[in-house]
């Protein structure tokens, strides 16, 4: 369940922009498409349900690929493919999936988009094996406060069929953007903020599982992001140990347009 960072969401309020209010008058679409690879390594294999399992460091990588205003001004179809392999294991885990998201609020210091999809999860190294369909749903909200984005982020998982015992999952995320340095083609920030994560018998967890407190420093430049993080978790259940985690990765974003009536 590792995620890669709204760049698209946070961006315009980094650089001081500002979404304006859709227009109700039509008007051509101009379609941009983008894909994105990332790679990386971390501490180890953790879900948000607060296990982790291998032996420790795990290299991963991601590559999504997307189009905005697909139908609408403001909506994003996607794909991604996603695995991680314990260096000590050799065995990897995979993940992929389709999204649709939708801006439903655009207004000046405000932005809300929502969205939903399909995945599927080919996990063996979580308990038995599991071996996973679900659908996904995602909520993206910023805001500025003085002039600090301001992000919250939910996103949930159903599971349709598994190997494991089936329910849902929503894991809720709060972080600040504070800009350090801004030059041309270059932006460098903190990112900081708590999450949660409850659990509906998802792979047989129930209850409030873990809160952690992460912080990530981010550098952007012409395309390229890179973003060395550190979070300390919280079990609030009995067996749910609390550990520190990091992670480094480097991603590439390439993207361009094509204009559509």
């Amino acid at each position: 369940m590792y995620r890669l960072f709204p760049l698209l969401l946070i961006i315009p309020l980094l650089a001081g922009e500002t979404p304006e209010a859709t227009s109700t008058t039509a008007a051509p679409l101009d379609r941009t498409w983008s894909v994105a690879a990332q790679g990386g390594f971390s501490s180890l294999f953790q879900l948000t349900l607060g296990g982790f399992f291998g032996e420790g460091v795990n290299g991963y990588n991601r590559l999504t690929a997307g189009v905005n205003d697909v139908w609408r001004k403001g909506d994003n179809l996607s794909m991604f493919g996603w695995s991680t392999t314990d260096v000590h294991l050799a065995r990897p885990n995979w993940q992929a999936g389709a999204m649709y998201k939708m801006r439903v609020v655009s207004a000046k210091r405000h932005a809300l988009s929502l969205g939903g999809g399909v995945q599927r999860w080919l996990l063996p190294t979580v308990k038995t094996g599991a071996k996973d369909w679900l659908v996904a749903g995602s909520l993206n909200y910023a805001t500025l406060i003085k002039r600090v984005p301001l992000v919250v982020m939910q996103d949930s998982w159903s599971l349709v069929s598994s190997t494991l015992p089936t329910g849902s999952v929503v894991f809720t995320q709060i972080y600040t953007q504070h800009p350090l340095v801004k030059a041309e083609g270059f932006q460098l920030a903190l990112r900081q903020g708590p999450s949660h994560t409850h659990s509906w018998n998802f792979y047989g967890a129930n209850g409030n599982r873990v809160v952690r407190y992460g912080a990530s420093l981010v550098a952007v430049w012409k395309g390229t992001t890179i973003e060395g993080g550190y979070r300390q978790q919280f079990g609030l259940q009995d067996g749910i140990r609390w550990n520190r985690f990091w992670s480094f990765q480097v991603a590439r974003q390439f993207g361009g347009s094509f204009h559509a009536r």
